[in-house]
């Protein structure tokens, strides 16, 4: 009987590798092929958002990424598991995510360095095609291994950091055109300080509460004039620099020329003296403009001013990833196609969290001047990549030029000190 039983199971073993014989291997993330009708078990993918609708009363992000969602489904058969993140320590749930192959396929990173370093997200070139490259405006914007793979599609990508003027007290002043250059600028601070002594010409926010906070309007959009590059060709921090002496030098300068006064270093507010009328020019992100016409200050703005690197400006870019434990990476890249779409962002930046748009053939609803920006100056928008320990580094960037200003430093032993800082405390 044992004999019978092992020689039909030997017989059923048999047809079935014969069966098998001939067929090819199921294709790898391709969805439902066109033209067919879904077959099998659709394959699953985690998403994670964070929650952008901050307003009452309108569509939730989740409610309205699963109507969106349906779509994409039902076209690969496959289901997105979707999970909304609140803002609080939210870098540090990602990471923490990222982590287990029980974390997200598709995930919205902020910081990228830690992410990349621990080789946590997918490479995404080989998803990249020529047509994506023409119709995405940011997607070269995205973060790089070291090995320079993109590993971030940029999802969010807007608010740079402009030059606002009060106008009235330009004219005021005698002031009939706005600055193109450094020096064009100096006059005019000059010029403004001469005719309203009373009044700040320009103010930055080197008292701001971090590093990162003081950086981002008061010395990037200065350091990008000057041609500065965050990072070198192998991925190490770029600060040791001519462009941050010289971006360093003018700053300092206004200091050393009366442009500042000693509390400078202790100015976290520029958009209130702004506002208040106490100072004429300042540059923040493009967002703010509502509040200033909402509170009747007579403005323009341009991009930026051109340094020894031409006309330059920073600008913020949060960005959609695929999880190296991702199964199915090309569906999670068409997953992010779709999401970055015109059929979805055209929707989104109307009902959820308004932005500039990622594609030519999206929308564009952002008012003018900021529409010509983003159209016709793209190219002279840049990110500031996350680097290792860039928030320390920041901080301490931040001291020491406070204490440039107080007059204890001089721009080269910002230089000095800071990046011996960051080289014995952060990646020794």
């Amino acid at each position: 009987m044992k004999k019978l039983l092992a020689l039909l199971l030997a017989v059923v073993l048999c047809l079935g590798l014969l069966a098998g014989c001939g067929e090819d291997p199921a294709p790898e993330g391709t969805g439902t092929p066109e033209g067919e009708e879904p077959s099998g078990d659709p394959v699953e993918l985690t998403l994670w958002l964070p929650v952008y609708q901050f307003s009452d009363g309108g569509i939730s992000d989740e409610d309205f990424w699963n109507g969106k969602l349906d779509a994409f489904e039902a076209e690969h058969n496959c289901v997105v598991n979707l999970e909304i993140l609140s803002w609080t320590d939210y870098a540090t749930v990602v990471y923490t995510g990222m982590l287990s192959d029980e974390g997200p396929d598709v995930c919205y990173v902020t910081e990228t360095f830690d992410l990349i370093d621990a080789g946590l997200l997918a490479p995404l070139d080989e998803y990249i095609t020529d047509e994506d490259r023409e119709l995405y405006v940011f997607l070269d914007q995205g973060a790089y291994d070291a090995d320079g793979n993109l590993c971030t599609w940029p999802m969010m990508a807007g608010n740079p950091c402009v030059i606002f003027y009060n106008m009235d007290m330009l004219e005021a002043a005698g002031i009939t055109e706005l600055p193109t250059t450094w020096d064009e600028f100096f006059d005019v601070c000059v010029a403004l300080k001469e005719a309203n002594p009373d009044v700040w010409p320009f103010i930055q926010s080197w008292g701001a509460s971090n590093g990162v906070s003081a950086l981002l309007a008061s010395f990037w959009p200065f350091f990008f004039q000057a041609g500065g590059t965050v990072l070198d060709e192998e991925g190490n921090l770029n600060l040791d620099s001519e462009a941050t002496l010289e971006t360093l030098n003018f700053i300092n300068k206004l200091k050393t020329e009366g442009i500042f006064d000693d509390s400078i270093v202790t100015m976290d507010d520029p958009n209130g003296k702004f506002v208040n009328g106490e100072a004429a020019i300042i540059i923040n992100g493009t967002g703010n403009a509502s509040t200033f016409t909402s509170e009747g200050v007579n403005w323009e703005c341009s991009l930026g001013l051109e340094g020894s690197g031409g006309l330059a400006t920073n600008f913020s870019v949060d960005s959609l990833a695929i999880s190296n434990f991702c199964e199915d990476k090309a569906l999670a890249a068409e997953l992010i196609k779709y999401i970055t779409s015109a059929e979805c962002m055209d929707d989104y930046h109307e009902q959820i969290y308004g932005m500039p748009s990622l594609t030519t053939d999206a929308t564009y609803t952002e008012p003018e001047p900021f529409q010509s920006m983003y159209t016709d100056d793209a190219d002279k928008m840049h990110v500031v990549p996350s680097f290792e320990g860039s928030a320390s580094f920041m901080d301490q960037f931040q001291q020491n030029v406070q204490g440039m200003l107080m007059g204890q430093l001089t721009p080269e032993q910002v230089i000095d000190e800071t990046m011996t800082y960051y080289n014995e405390q952060i990646v020794a």
